[in-house]
């Protein structure tokens, strides 16, 4: 039966693939059949936040019926696969007196990343892939019948290079919100007195985390007051809770320790800086917790992603 099977199985993919390839070879044919001339152009091709550039095409039809233009100034972060971060779609407009040209100006958001990799000025941690993700800036070109906009005949993309942009930096309305979520989730007092520790690391508590420390003994406690929260910061910063590592991983569950490592990573990049004592103590949990490399890599990118798409918004 298994022979029988198989030879099945490799025929319905071999039918896959063949209906993929027809299909792309008719919208080839298609294009290739209603367009006598398409080209596309911007200008400049290097541009800073905030600026402006003329986005051009010029399509001829070889028949009579009207053909239109659109245009997407996208953001994308690449790595094991395309995430779009930002776009800005356009409609290009005919030139007058010019037939078949088409123009529209785009202007860079104020706020762009630059393009090349991201996480570069950040503090290094533990993986080298959450520091190679790529961004990509590009204007996505497409032609459409005037009469059939979702007849596409024809597709091209330039990139933009944004060498002045801003560099991907740790975005502290973000980083709270993941880390009051996880405090909350979890409840624990071991975990606040992580937080406390990775908080007193260098020997003080620098008042925006003492800040954060306050939320989220008040969405995990119930602390409101000030002054009970300062107390009991101070209780942590005097406790050391040292767990035995065999302990911990026979009684906490995976999932609970791939969020605890979150959790820690987004509050040491918090700041964009980690301090020696920071590294240390986050080491030192890494330890206890056993998790492996690709697991690692993989909460590390989560939170780099995040950063880069609302760093977007």
């Amino acid at each position: 039966m298994f022979f029988f099977i198989l030879p099945l199985a490799l025929l319905a993919i071999l039918a896959v693939l063949a209906v993929a390839t027809a299909a792309a070879v008719f919208r080839a044919l298609r294009g290739a059949l209603a367009l006598q001339k398409a080209e596309f152009q911007i200008t400049p091709d290097v541009i800073r936040p905030g600026e402006g550039m003329r986005v051009w095409a010029r399509v001829l039809a070889s028949g009579t019926e009207p053909l239109a233009v659109r245009a997407a100034l996208t953001c994308t972060m690449l790595d094991h696969r395309p995430r779009r971060l930002y776009e800005n779609a356009h409609a290009l407009i005919p030139v007058y007196g010019r037939p078949g040209e088409h123009a529209v100006f785009m202007q860079m958001p104020a706020y762009a990343l630059r393009s090349g990799a991201v996480g570069d000025e950040l503090s290094k941690l533990f993986s080298e892939d959450a520091h190679r993700l790529l961004i990509s800036w590009s204007v996505d070109f497409e032609v459409v019948r005037a009469r059939r906009p979702g007849v596409v005949l024809a597709r091209t993309s330039i990139p933009v290079e944004v060498p002045e942009g801003q560099p991907l930096q740790a975005d502290r309305a973000y980083m709270d919100q993941l880390i009051v979520a996880t405090c909350r989730s979890m409840h624990s007092d071991l975990v606040f007195n992580w937080m406390v520790r990775l908080a007193s690391a260098d020997g003080a508590i620098d008042p925006r985390e003492r800040q954060l420390l306050h939320e989220v003994l008040a969405a995990s406690f119930g602390v409101a007051d000030a002054e009970t929260a300062d107390a009991r910061i101070a209780v942590e910063m005097q406790r050391d809770l040292q767990i035995d590592p065999v302990v911990l991983r026979k009684h906490l569950p995976q999932e609970a320790m791939v969020s605890l490592y979150r959790f820690l990573y987004a509050m040491a990049w918090r700041d964009g800086q980690l301090d020696g004592r920071e590294h240390n103590f986050l080491v030192d949990v890494l330890e206890k917790f056993g998790l492996d490399a690709a697991t690692v890599k993989q909460v590390e990118r989560e939170v780099v992603e995040g950063v880069a798409r609302h760093a977007q918004r």
